[in-house]
C-alpha cells in the first residue's frame, strides 16, 4: 500500500517563505507515513498571471526544483511539485515537477 498526502497551503509573496512552508508540509506528511506527496498548483508564487514572470525559474536548476529534488531523494518519497512558473527561452509555462 502506498499512502498519499495532498497538501493545501496558503501562498504569499515571499518565495523563500513559500518554499519553507512547502518543505515543512512535505516533512510532516512523510513523518505521517505518506510516500506519495502532492503539492498544490503554484505553491511557490501567488496565483496571478502578472506575478509569473517574477517567480519563474529555469528547470532543472532553480531553487524550487532543487528543493524538491533534495527532499524526494533524502526522504525516499515520490513527490509531485504541484506546478510552478517556468521560464524557458523567453516563454512562460505552468510546469509540474515530479520526482
Amino acid at each position: 500500500m502506498l499512502r498519499f498526502a495532498g497538501i493545501q497551503m496558503l501562498v504569499g509573496k515571499d518565495k523563500s517563505e513559500n518554499l519553507q512552508k512547502a518543505s515543512d508540509f512535505i516533512i510532516a506528511a512523510k513523518c505521517a507515513g505518506a510516500r506519495l506527496i502532492c503539492l498544490p498548483e503554484c505553491f511557490n508564487s501567488p496565483y496571478d498571471n502578472a506575478s509569473f514572470p517574477e517567480y519563474a525559474e529555469k528547470i532543472p536548476g532553480g531553487p524550487t526544483y532543487e528543493m524538491l529534488r533534495k527532499l524526494a531523494t533524502e526522504n525516499n518519497i515520490y513527490l509531485v511539485g504541484g506546478s510552478i512558473p517556468e521560464e524557458c527561452n523567453g516563454k512562460l509555462f505552468n510546469t509540474s515537477i515530479v520526482f
